[in-house]
């Protein structure tokens, strides 16, 4: 890891990222006192006060729609987890509480009010994030997790695997969630949602979701379709702070940081890092793309098409976990 790259990091221009440096990646550590006054300074941050800015009185983000949309509330906790902010900070304690009141009447995390919004990919993505903010004991991602394992399935062709419940509403079939090939962006946000709870406090029944996560994973290299070298998606190599439903090859490596580490001594896990590796200037990964216009367009926290600090750090972060797991050679 090149020093330029965490000086770079640690600008003040961008002070979320100064103070995730600090806390996640820089050598030696400083002090706490230290890490706690770059927390307490990136809420002077403009990009971060427009965000939380959009916030309503009743907790939830965006403007209110008819039928209810919680697309906006969830893309502004997936901003303010990527900023370094959790559970205990207000705008974030008030937003769950909105998606548990509003979000959660048909048992699991919907994106509208009921069990027709109950879709595996913003379930996935969504609890990924909440889980990093620190709420992976709330109901409204332990019943979503409950789901996921329940409901989602891992087929491909031949190959089957996963929940066997049926679920009431029309929307997975509506959608293509469960073909004879299982919809990759189910698979993918039920991966990085299973990834992100920690170790010890997965269940029997999330480790065997997670394993045949992997074993579908797997066939497509990661990221890429199961004939042939080309992504799935054009939007798999376009690195973004906001994918939506969608989850990008830096999403799918983050996911396997959290998962196992060891999974670097998998060639197509191997493969797959030295994409991302070979995708970027320097170490610097761009930011190509945002979705999220449910919440506001552009995104405030950085400019599409230039050097993402956020994206660098967690690339470098994942980087280093991926190398420590890796083999040494003799």
């Amino acid at each position: 890891m090149t020093t330029d790259l965490v000086e770079w990091l640690s600008s003040a221009d961008n002070p979320p990222v100064r103070y995730l440096t600090a806390r996640d990646l820089r050598r030696p550590k400083p002090t706490s006192a230290k890490v706690k006054q770059l927390r307490a300074a990136l809420w002077t941050w403009a990009p971060l006060q427009r965000i939380v800015a959009l916030q309503r009185e009743d907790g939830g983000f965006g403007k209110p729609k008819k039928p209810a949309d919680a697309r906006a509330t969830l893309w502004a906790l997936c901003l303010l987890q990527r900023c370094g902010l959790d559970v205990g900070d207000e705008p974030v304690a008030r937003a769950v509480e909105y998606l548990s009141s509003h979000h959660l009447g048909a048992g699991a995390l919907s994106y509208t009010s009921g069990g027709s919004g109950v879709l595996p990919c913003y379930q996935g993505v969504a609890c990924a994030a909440l889980i990093k903010l620190g709420a992976l004991d709330s109901e409204i991602v332990q019943s979503s997790l409950r789901w996921l394992v329940a409901h989602q399935r891992f087929d491909h062709k031949a190959t089957r695997a996963g929940g066997e419940q049926t679920w009431p509403y029309k929307a997975p079939a509506n959608y293509g969630c469960w073909q004879s090939v299982s919809c990759y962006h189910g698979v993918a946000g039920t991966f990085r949602a299973l990834a992100a709870v920690p170790p010890k406090k997965r269940s029997a029944d999330m480790r065997r979701c997670l394993k045949h996560a992997l074993e579908y994973l797997a066939i497509h290299h990661l990221y890429k379709r199961s004939k042939g070298d080309r992504p799935l998606f054009r939007h798999m190599t376009e690195p973004s702070l906001i994918g939506d439903y969608r989850s990008n090859l830096l999403d799918m490596l983050q996911g396997i940081a959290d998962a196992d580490p060891k999974l670097i001594r998998q060639p197509w896990v191997r493969a797959a890092a030295d994409d991302m590796e070979h995708s970027t200037d320097g170490g610097r990964v761009t930011l190509t793309k945002n979705y999220g216009r449910a919440l506001t367009s552009p995104i405030p926290l950085e400019p599409v098409g230039q050097p993402s600090r956020f994206l660098t750090l967690q690339w470098l972060i994942i980087r280093s976990r991926l190398a420590a797991a890796a083999p040494t050679s003799a």
